[in-house]
């Protein structure tokens, strides 16, 4: 089942808005480990997929999420950061402008990792 999917479709398999059971889980894991994504390599397609992917909020996508969803989040977030951060730079200034944009990637980040941390399905239901 995994095998026949992109690595980008099965980093964003976590931050769709469905929930997966454990096994699936770790059957995703065993994929991205035999492709070698692990360590720093696995580290930064989280960073990129979770700073990306918080957008499915919006999107509510039940399939799949791949490079063109982490492309048109990436592109989304610059839309949307260069707006607030050009605000802020002309209503208060520079360091303002560049305090507004990392307040912005960390919350996004954090949203984005929030989503990912949602996807295991727990017993409590």
């Amino acid at each position: 089942m995994p095998q026949d999917r992109t690595t980008w479709e099965l980093i964003g398999e976590r931050y769709l808005d469905t929930q997966h059971d454990a096994a699936y889980v770790a059957q995703l894991e065993a994929e991205l480990a035999a492709r070698g994504v692990l360590g720093l390599r696995r580290v930064l397609y989280e960073y990129v997929a979770a700073s990306a992917l918080w957008w499915n909020f919006l999107w509510w996508d039940w399939v799949r999420l791949d490079c063109r969803d982490v492309r048109l989040g990436w592109i989304s977030n610059a839309v949307l950061f260069a707006f607030a951060a050009t605000l802020a730079w002309i209503l208060l200034g520079a360091v303002a402008g560049i305090v507004c944009v990392l307040i912005l990637h960390g919350l996004t980040l954090w949203m984005g990792l929030g989503l990912r941390a949602g996807s295991i399905a727990t017993d409590k239901e």
